[in-house]
């Protein structure tokens, strides 16, 4: 999305009193852990998202997953991938406090043929998943706008044929919510809605 048609700016728009939107970086390995000290009033997450002190939105991006693998992998020369396809190859996994049903979600512990697929090395930033990656240590399915934002010379990204798509939304604590991030929520809502849907505004972002 661009900056003129985010959230945060139809937000300030909405609310020019309510001050500004700062934004910050969560990292990969503890997907909730600044949101739950309150460091953060919202996060932009990967569904699922089943906590019990957490509070979810409505699903604001849908994105097609692909394939990352090392430019010299068999795969980085097929135009396209299966779940299948997972078996037999280690896929790259995530340290720390990562909830297991949403590490399932991202990385199937079986394929649809139910054959199972091995987990590999753990890494706790982007960067490092992406170096292990390309080093030919492992392959690890992310979403199609990270074909744009974390693009190396030393890693392909395959799409998937199969694989459903990944969804990302608001996120927040339940014990927090405030008319402040109902309004910012809406916001994001409308947002969306006026782009198209969660499936148009990933493609924005490409």
């Amino acid at each position: 999305m661009s900056s003129c048609c985010s959230p945060a700016a139809a937000y300030r728009e909405r609310h020019p009193a309510a001050g500004e939107v700062l934004l910050h970086e969560t990292p990969l390995s503890d997907p909730f852990g600044l949101l739950r000290s309150g460091e953060l009033d919202l996060l932009l997450a990967q569904f699922p998202v089943v906590e019990a002190d957490l509070a979810t939105g409505p699903v604001l991006i849908s994105d097609t997953r692909v394939l990352a693998v090392s430019t010299r992998h068999p795969f980085a020369k097929r135009p396209s991938v299966r779940v299948d396809d997972l078996a037999g190859h280690k896929v790259l996994s995530l340290s720390g406090p990562v909830p297991d049903y949403w590490l399932d979600h991202l990385l199937p512990p079986t394929t649809p043929a139910g054959r199972p697929v091995e987990r590999g090395e753990r890494a706790a930033t982007r960067q490092e998943l992406l170096a292990l990656v390309g080093a030919g240590r492992g392959v690890h399915p992310a979403a199609a706008h990270e074909v744009r934002y974390y693009a190396r010379p030393n890693v392909a990204y395959v799409p998937f044929d199969d694989a459903p798509p990944l969804e990302y939304g608001l996120v927040w604590r339940a014990a927090a919510d405030t008319g402040r991030i109902r309004a910012f929520a809406e916001a994001a809502v409308e947002t969306v809605r006026r782009q198209g849907g969660p499936g148009d505004v990933c493609a924005e972002c490409r």
